[in-house]
């Protein structure tokens, strides 16, 4: 079959799936990244606050307290920070499959567009054959018939 006047925009589909597919894969990654340091500060606050607690056992002073009070803060507020970061790459993430599944949806619309055109050439094709073929027929008919009647 010739090309068909849909093919460009096909490709042209197809190359800006590929692109939204690329970055979606990107926002997963990111998102990936935020969730392991996620875990990591939690890990660590985690682990201070075990170490502190054990070690407050054994009796700590006043300022030591206020430290530990302090720094556990700021480790709160990273994990708060943090959590945030996350939240912002998953809702990167559920926009760029958006997009992706919106390209997606418009390259089998350009796929089915394109398969139709085909099935309609080849129909066309198939007419213009067995036209041919009863032609042909109608011809040998016609000789066959006036070559008997002479």
């Amino acid at each position: 079959m010739a090309d068909s006047k849909y093919r460009l925009l096909q490709q042209l589909a197809n190359e800006r799936e590929a692109a939204a597919a690329e970055r979606m894969q990107r926002a997963q990654g990111r998102l990936g990244d935020a969730r392991q340091r996620l875990e990591q500060l939690e890990a660590y606050r985690d682990e201070y606050r075990g170490r502190f607690t054990a070690r407050g056992q054994a009796g700590v002073g006043v300022a030591q307290w206020q430290d530990f009070r302090l720094f556990l803060g700021k480790l709160d507020e990273a994990v708060g920070l943090q959590n945030g970061e996350v939240e912002r790459c998953l809702q990167r993430l559920l926009m760029e499959r958006q997009g992706w599944q919106n390209e997606r949806k418009r390259v089998m619309a350009f796929d089915k567009l394109m398969e139709r055109e085909a099935e309609r050439a080849a129909l066309k094709e198939n007419r213009r054959e067995q036209k041919a073929m009863d032609e042909f027929a109608s011809r040998q008919f016609w000789n066959a018939t006036r070559g008997k009647g002479r």
